[in-house]
C-alpha cells in the first residue's frame, strides 16, 4: 500500500500535473466566484471536454475546478455580500461586513487560509482513513440524518442575539420556503398555488442571491459612498494569516465538523457551512459580536465548506454513493473513463487513486499561492464607488439567477426576495435563522419520512445510540435561551 502512495506521490509531483493543477485550481476560483455557478457546473463542463484526456489527468483537472470552486464563492461573499456557491453562505455573515469595515484584505486571507486547512486536513482523511471512514458513514442511516438536521434547526433557538421571537420567526419563514413544491417521498405536490414553476420548490441560489446580493444592492443605492465607507483599505493578508492561526480551536472544530458531515450522503457543504458557523459562534465568549464583522466567523464557515471536499468523496469512491451534489457528478467523470468506484478500485487501478489523492491533497496547498497575489485585486473592489458598482453587481445578481436553469422567471423571483430581504433586514430578522430553515428542512423532512418508513414509528429516536445522544443535545440547546432569560431577570432584580 505505502508503495503504491508514494508512485501516486511522486507521479502528481511530474510538471505536467503540477501546471493541470495550477490552471484548474484558478480556473476554479473563478467559478465559484460568479454566482450560480459553482463546483458542480464546473466538473459537469468539464466532463465533455474530459473525452480524450488520460484518467488521471480528468481526475486532476477535475481536483482543481472542485477545490478552487469550493473555495471561489467566498469572494463574492466577502467583497459583495453574495455567496457565490451554496457553501459559502455563512461566509456572508461576518465577511461582508468585515468589508464595510475596511477588513476585506484580511477576510480574504482569512478565508484562504482557512480554507486551505480545512480542505487539506480532509484531504487527508480521505487518503489515509477511506476504510475505516466509510464504516462510520454506513452507522449514520436516515434516523441518524434526521436527528442531525434537527440539531441544526435546533440553533435557530440561541441564533438570534437581538429578539428570540424574530429568530424563530425567520427559521419558521425559512422552514416554510424549503417545504414548497413536490414532496420528497411521495412526489406529492404542495403549497405550489397550481403554478408549475413551483413544482420544483424555489431554488436554493435563487433565494440565497436574492436574500443577501439583491437586497444588499438595494440598501446600497440608498447611500453614496463605498462598500468599505472610505478610499482606504485597513489591514493587510498577513493580519489576517496570523489571525486563523490564533484561533486554532475554531479552525480544527469547524474543520472535523466539515470533514465530519461531509463523509455523510446527501448532506454536503451548505449545512455543515451553517452548523459549524453557528456552533462555533454560539460556544465562543463574545457571541454578541458574531455578525457584525468577527473573523472567527469566516473562518469556521470557510474551513468546514472545504472540509467537505475530501470527506464527500469517501462514501463516492468507497460504495459509489455520492457525498455530494458535486461528488455525483465527479462520479459520471469516474464512470466515463472507466473508474468502477468500489473495494476493486483500490485493487485494479490503485496508482491512478492515489495520484488523484495527491493531487486533491496539493490543489489545498497550491490555492494559497494561487490567490495571495490576487487578494488585493477583490479587496480593491471595496473602496469602488456605489454609482459604478451598484449597477454591476446588481447585473450579477440577474446573471446568476438566471444562469442556474435559464429561466427567466427566476430572476424576477430573485428580486422579489431581494424586496423581501431588504426589509427584514430594516426589521433586524437574522439572516442566519432564514437560511439555517431553509438549507435543513427539506434534509430534515425526507430523512423523517424514511426513518418513518422503515421503523413505522418514532421509537428510533431513542433506540439508537446516535439519535438518542443527539437528541439530547438538541434538547440542551433549545433550553438555553430560557436559562438565559433567567439570568438577565435574577440580574435586573438584584440591580
Amino acid at each position: 500500500m505505502y508503495g503504491v502512495i508514494i508512485e501516486g506521490l511522486l507521479e502528481s509531483l511530474s510538471i505536467t500535473n503540477l501546471i493541470l493543477i495550477f490552471l484548474s485550481t484558478f480556473i476554479g476560483v473563478i467559478i465559484g466566484a460568479l454566482p450560480g455557478l459553482g463546483p458542480t457546473i464546473g466538473i459537469a463542463l468539464l466532463i465533455p471536454i474530459s473525452y480524450g484526456m488520460e484518467t488521471t489527468t480528468a481526475l486532476l483537472l477535475s481536483a482543481g475546478i472542485y477545490v478552487g470552486a469550493v473555495y471561489g464563492g467566498s469572494i463574492t461573499a466577502i467583497v459583495l455580500g453574495i455567496p457565490g456557491t451554496p457553501t459559502s453562505t455563512a461566509t456572508v455573515l461576518d465577511g461582508f461586513p468585515m468589508s464595510q469595515q475596511g477588513r476585506s484584505l484580511e477576510a480574504l486571507a482569512a478565508s484562504t487560509v482557512s480554507s486551505s486547512f480545512g480542505g487539506f486536513v480532509s484531504a487527508l482523511f480521505l487518503m489515509f482513513f477511506t476504510p475505516m471512514l466509510s464504516r462510520v458513514v454506513l452507522k449514520f442511516g436516515v434516523a441518524e440524518q434526521f436527528m442531525l438536521a434537527m440539531f441544526g434547526l435546533s440553533v435557530i433557538a440561541v441564533s438570534s442575539r437581538e429578539s428570540f421571537f424574530k429568530g424563530l420567526l425567520g427559521g419558521f419563514f425559512g422552514l416554510a420556503i424549503a417545504t414548497v413544491g413536490y414532496d420528497p417521498i411521495t412526489g406529492y405536490n404542495r403549497f405550489n398555488f397550481g403554478v408549475d414553476y413551483l413544482a420544483d420548490g424555489f431554488p436554493f441560489m435563487v433565494v440565497v442571491i436574492g436574500l443577501f446580493g439583491i437586497s444588499q444592492t438595494i440598501s446600497m443605492a440608498e447611500k453614496a459612498q463605498t462598500i468599505s465607507g472610505s478610499t482606504e483599505l485597513s489591514g493587510s493578508i498577513w493580519t489576517g494569516t496570523v489571525k486563523v492561526f490564533k484561533n486554532m480551536r475554531v479552525l480544527i472544530q469547524s474543520t472535523l465538523i466539515g470533514s465530519f458531515m461531509g463523509g455523510m450522503p446527501g448532506v454536503g457543504g451548505g449545512p455543515a457551512n451553517m452548523i459549524a458557523y453557528t456552533t462555533v459562534a454560539n460556544s465562543s465568549k463574545d457571541r454578541d459580536s458574531f455578525g457584525k464583522g468577527n473573523i472567527k466567523g469566516v473562518i469556521a464557515a470557510e474551513a468546514s465548506n472545504n472540509a467537505t471536499v475530501g470527506t464527500a468523496l469517501i462514501p463516492t469512491l468507497a460504495f459509489g454513493i455520492p457525498g455530494s451534489t458535486v461528488a455525483a457528478v465527479l462520479l459520471g467523470l469516474l464512470m466515463l473513463h472507466g473508474v468502477e468506484p468500489g473495494p476493486k478500485m483500490f485493487i485494479e487501478m490503485p496508482l491512478t487513486i492515489y495520484t488523484f489523492f495527491w493531487g486533491l491533497l496539493f490543489t489545498n496547498l497550491i490555492l494559497v499561492l494561487v490567490c495571495f497575489p490576487l487578494l488585493k485585486y477583490f479587496a480593491k473592489i471595496t473602496i469602488v464607488p456605489y454609482q459604478i458598482l451598484v449597477p454591476n453587481i446588481f447585473m450579477l445578481c440577474v446573471l446568476g439567477t438566471y444562469g442556474m436553469r435559464g429561466y427567466v422567471f427566476d430572476v424576477f423571483v430573485g428580486i422579489a426576495f431581494g424586496v423581501l430581504g431588504y426589509f427584514l433586514k430594516k426589521a433586524n430578522y437574522p439572516m442566519v435563522c432564514i437560511v439555517l430553515g431553509l438549507v435543513l428542512g427539506r434534509l430534515a423532512e425526507s430523512n423523517l419520512s424514511r426513518s418513518l418508513m422503515i421503523h413505522r414509528n418514532l421509537d428510533f429516536l431513542y433506540k439508537r445510540p446516535i439519535t438518542l445522544t443527539l437528541l439530547i443535545l438538541t434538547a440542551v440547546i433549545m433550553i438555553i435561551p430560557y436559562i438565559n432569560i433567567e439570568k438577565i431577570k435574577r440580574r435586573l432584580r438584584k440591580n
